[in-house]
């Protein structure tokens, strides 16, 4: 992973197209505004993108929580993921 990866808050505000601001690690699915299950799968997507991981669909519900993402991603950065690379 040779590119900067961007801040998971970052991620999930563009896709539920809101401020980083409305989040904070307590935002969760079906909590924070436009955070529905069209938008999840959108996020998924987006995480996957920019962490250049697959997650696999058995484990997307593991990250329904702002402070499940980050977790993920400050596990990625220490560069200690099970995930598979794509």
């Amino acid at each position: 992973m040779s590119k900067k990866l961007k801040h998971p808050k970052e991620i999930v505000a563009t896709a539920l197209n809101i401020s980083i601001d409305q989040l904070n690690e307590d935002s969760a699915y079906g909590k924070t505004p436009n955070w529905d299950s069209l938008n999840h799968v959108a996020i998924i997507n987006d995480l996957e993108t920019n962490f250049e991981i697959q997650i696999p669909d058995s484990e997307i519900e593991n990250y329904l929580t702002m402070r499940a993402i980050i977790e993920l991603y400050e596990k990625i950065n220490k560069h200690s993921t099970g995930y598979n690379k794509e």
